[in-house]
């Protein structure tokens, strides 16, 4: 429970800064101003702070404060005596293990925790700060690059009808008029969905005989998600087998009508003969609702938005260190602990807050009836949903939440259902710690217990499944990130090995892997996961596994091909090792990693830097071909990437697709999804349907060629896909690029489509500001301060640019 503390939040402020000791590289200090805005005294000392921030700090003990890490991203600073009179504040010092090189990277979620009753707590919502800039002559170099990067692309020689590029199109003479209403000719079964994509252009009436407008035929010959179509002067006919060709056959219709410039109220279509199919079976989007919760609505925004591109799987991250998001009925303890994030979490009835929650106590999950209204709609949109349950690792919502269970029956004197689902050793002494900075995370593969949960929540999940009428044939286990020193001090594994006749915790770990996997047999399902399954550690680190058994049952999805890390080629490995294979490429389709370095662009930057043309520069199975012209520096041995290993046929014939997804760490807003999603969701969905290009080879790499495709790419994307979304999405707008011709300052913006606006004293650009004309450039004077930004037809800005004039 929430005490209303004597001082509410408004009383207080905060602001960071670096501190005078910071170099960027040696010195990583900042600091954390606590003010006190009211009117009365703060006696500090009955507080104790908190806050989250990605990267880890330093414990540090002075005179005034304490600053202590309670893992996760949670620290706390406890003070000395401290009082803050009105309008004083005091300066907190601290050490951060990395530099931080962007806003996702700042603490946030403050609040406070009163030391004495701990139950009276309140959160900080007036936090600012102040944002590292580049120098001014590091900020005009950076302008120009970026202004020339762009010139290189403003040109587009070819337009790109359909989107994303279909297997083939003619496109001939004359034009297809579409009336008020038109007549359609298909089976009754595909009524809904014809409705459905062709009422937002144009109304509908079926017919079963005669001359019809539309015309859906079936075509047993064609792949099942596999095309024809053909717009004459008089009719528009498709061809296909299965439900899904003929929705993305209309999906392509709509997808030609959007780029098609419509006079004088008439709608028209230019008459085409398209033959297309994916370029993968497997083209997929991840969304994480765990560390960060987006609700039903987001989730059902995206599932339009996938089929619109004509991706076809969405790997539900909805499970978590963080969080647990999905109502499991049998095991309430699974929301009302593991989606609930509190700073009561010392009493056990929830999690730690995290990624800025600060005092939110509200449990935010997805209901049962929330999942199968998700199911039924992506089923409707060719999508499959495959949920993953992270195991054994990223497992400690679960795992705290199983543990409230279990001291709830032991209060009942019920020893046998308190152990039903326990999910760790409480006498377990290990000592390790994840990435995300855990050390209490991590399922104890010894107890039956952790099978029984696992066969619980995926037989809960084939009702859910069952209910909403959709097959339920695969679901991810995780797999990911269990570090080392992991149940090396547990007893119940001490004496399982004993019983096994195990030698090493690293057998444990196959043992684990089998025996889930086996568990998906058994219920007819293929076991997902990320890389790891199909890996074993011999004692040197996680190598590929070639004797897993049933591994034809197992979907690798594999992340790691960042550059310098060592596992380059591994989705290769794999593939070539007989794994089926999904690449979802931290280097290139992680949408979460911030766009360049500019210290205001959202999102982590572990794996890379992505703008939209690395992004694109993506070669799923040859991206050694191009790689050397979006990464430069030491990272980029080219004699050592030369050594690494090609896909071959066998591999090729198990690589299944590719997806690209967004973390949610960052994503305290939903506006921040978009942000960070679109427009790159549009090169994965381009690479995951297109066919291969011929330059996709380390033989036959032309970069003049590539850059071509790039520029009509971008074309498309900025004239015709931004525009259709713009009213419903918060997408990244294009940034400015600036260079300084004497008294003439050029301009070039990263995609087309939107009007580009400025002030010269500093201001930020609004719709009322004036608009910047490519032609002639903007006129300066020495002195003034230019200030620049794409807006949108709606006024929202994009990244600004500024540039003092000389």
């Amino acid at each position: 429970m929430c005490v209303q503390a004597q001082h509410g939040p408004a009383d207080l402020s905060i602001y960071w800064q670096t501190d005078a000791a910071y170099d960027g590289k040696n010195q990583l200090r900042y600091q954390l101003v606590l003010k006190n805005d009211g009117r009365k005294a703060f006696s500090l000392n009955e507080w104790d702070l908190f806050f989250n921030t990605m990267f880890p700090i330093l414990d540090e003990q002075t005179e005034k404060y304490a600053i202590k890490d309670l893992k996760g991203n949670v620290f706390q600073i406890t003070f000395s005596g401290q009082t803050l009179q009105p309008k004083d504040s005091l300066v907190i010092s601290y050490t951060s293990k990395y530099i931080i090189p962007g806003v996702s990277m700042l603490p946030n979620g403050f609040y406070l925790l009163n030391n004495k009753d701990k139950k009276t707590f309140f959160g900080i919502e007036k936090v600012s700060y102040k944002m590292l800039q580049r120098s001014a002559e590091e900020n005009r170099s950076y302008l120009a690059e970026l202004y020339n990067k762009n010139k290189a692309f403003e040109k587009a020689e070819s337009n790109i009808l359909i989107f994303p590029t279909p297997k083939y199109l003619k496109e001939s003479k004359g034009k297809y008029r579409i009336k008020h209403k038109i007549t359609v000719q298909a089976d009754t079964s595909l009524y809904p969905m014809v409705s459905r994509e062709v009422s937002s252009i144009v109304s509908v009436e079926f017919t079963n005989g005669g001359s019809a407008d539309l015309v859906l035929k079936q075509n047993p010959s064609l792949g099942a998600e596999a095309y024809h179509l053909t717009i004459s002067e008089n009719q528009i006919s498709i061809e296909a087998s299965q439900y899904a060709g003929f929705l993305y056959a209309i999906k392509s219709i709509k997808s030609l009508y959007s780029g098609v410039k419509h006079t004088s109220g008439e709608k028209v279509l230019p008459c085409v003969e398209v033959k297309d199919e994916p370029r993968y079976g497997y083209r997929g989007f991840m969304m994480d609702i765990a560390r960060n919760f987006r609700d039903k609505s987001i989730v059902l925004k995206y599932l339009d938005l996938m089929a619109d591109y004509k991706l076809n799987v969405l790997h539900f991250h909805f499970i978590e260190d963080e969080a647990w998001r999905i109502e499991i009925p049998g095991l309430p303890e699974l929301t009302e602990v593991g989606a609930r994030r509190s700073p009561l979490f010392h009493e056990g009835n929830a999690l730690m807050p995290a990624y800025g929650s600060a005092a939110d106590t509200q449990a935010r999950y997805l209901t049962r009836a929330d999942f199968i209204e998700i199911l039924r709609y992506a089923q409707e949109r060719n999508i499959q949903v495959v949920p993953e349950i992270e195991t054994p690792g990223h497992a400690r919502a679960a795992i705290k939440a199983m543990w409230a269970r279990y001291n709830r029956f032991m209060r009942q004197g019920k020893p046998e259902l308190a152990e039903q689902y326990l999910l760790h050793d409480p006498e377990d002494k290990s000592v390790y710690n994840t990435p995300q900075n855990y050390n209490d995370n991590v399922l104890n593969p010894a107890l039956p217990s952790v099978y029984t949960f696992i066969e619980k929540v995926l037989d809960e999940f084939a009702l859910m499944y069952k209910e909403a009428g959709v097959p339920f044939t695969k679901v991810s286990l995780g797999g990911d990130e269990v570090p080392r020193g992991v149940w090396e001090g547990s007893p119940k594994i001490k004496a399982f090995m004993e019983e096994q006749g195990m030698s090493s915790v690293h057998e444990v770990w196959t043992y684990y892997i089998d025996r889930i996997n086996k568990i998906c047999l058994k219920k007819g399902l293929q076991l997902a996961g990320w890389e790891e399954i199909g890996m074993v550690n011999k004692g040197k680190g996680m190598v590929v596994n070639p004797n897993m058994a049933d591994k034809q049952n197992m979907q690798l999805d594999v992340w790691n091909n960042v550059i310098g890390g060592g596992q380059e080629d591994l989705v290769y490995r794999l593939a070539n090792a007989g794994y089926p294979t999904v690449l979802i490429s931290a280097s290139n389709t992680y949408f979460d990693m911030m766009w360049d370095r500019s210290f205001d662009e959202p999102g982590l930057n572990w794996a890379t830097y992505a703008d939209l043309y690395h992004s694109y520069s993506l070669f799923p199975e040859d991206y050694f071909a191009n790689i050397h012209t979006y990464y430069s520096g030491k990272k980029l041995d080219r004699s050592r990437i030369s050594q690494l290993e090609r896909i071959n046929e066998k591999g090729r014939a198990h690589f299944l697709g590719i997806k690209g997804g967004v973390f949610a760490e960052t994503l305290l807003k939903d506006e921040n999804l978009d942000y960070l999603a679109f427009p790159r969701f549009y090169v994965l969905a381009e690479r995951a349907w297109a066919q291969r290009k011929p330059y996709e080879s380390e033989k036959t790499f032309d970069i003049s060629k590539f850059d071509k495709d790039y520029a009509s790419f971008i074309d498309r994307i900025g004239r015709v896909e931004l525009q259709e979304i713009q009213d419903r999405m918060a997408f990244r707008l294009p940034k400015v690029g600036l260079k300084q011709e004497g008294k003439i300052v050029l301009f070039t913006a990263e995609y087309p489509g939107f009007d580009v606006y400025y002030t010269l004293d500093g201001s930020l650009p609004t719709q009322t500001s004036s608009k910047a004309d490519k032609a002639t450039g903007i006129r300066v004077e020495r002195g003034q301060k230019l200030t620049i930004a794409v807006l949108d037809k709606n006024g929202r800005r994009g990244p600004v640019s500024t540039l003092d004039i000389e």
